[in-house]
């Protein structure tokens, strides 16, 4: 069951970003995620004045958006929001983790805090973070989320075992 939760209304970021999302096919994600929303595109903008989000949605516990931009710099602006989301709630803003249904069972994934948690939601695992956690390839080249800079910085590619 999907629950229901204050979600990112179009036709706000079509006000605040002209242009931006007015192609947008599906926006829906919650209200938590709106400062990163804001951030990328405010981020990404400058590098790329024809930006176009196509859509944007939750996918395993984060932030999704989908952007044809071939700009390095807004790819990685979006690389850093969607990686972002994964520690904050989505209902609030505030610190969270991916929460991940036990095996066998059959629900959304969900970033949110222990306040906006179910009561089933907070007895599952967190999901486990794999070798390309915070990480992103774009032309070639790797990068990792720093959050001391918070930043997408160049790195090593990841080493799979």
């Amino acid at each position: 069951m999907h629950d229901e939760f204050p979600r990112i209304k179009k036709d706000d970021l079509q006000s605040d970003f002209p242009g931006v999302f007015d192609t947008a096919l599906y926006v829906g994600v919650g209200i938590g995620w709106l400062p990163l929303v804001r951030d990328f595109v405010t981020e990404a903008l400058p590098h790329d004045p024809s930006l176009e989000v196509l859509e944007m949605k939750e996918k395993w516990g984060a932030l999704r958006i989908w952007s044809d931009t071939p700009v390095v710099a807004a790819r990685l602006a979006k690389g850093k929001a969607e990686i972002k989301s994964a520690g904050v709630c989505e209902v609030c803003g505030e610190p969270g983790y991916v929460r991940r249904p036990p095996p066998g069972r059959y629900a959304w994934w969900r970033c949110r805090c222990d306040e906006h948690a179910s009561d089933d939601q907070r007895t599952w695992p967190r999901r486990e973070v794999g070798a390309l956690s915070g990480m992103m390839q774009v032309r070639g080249t790797w990068y990792r989320y720093d959050e001391a800079a918070d930043a997408m910085i160049e790195t090593a590619p990841p080493e799979f075992r």
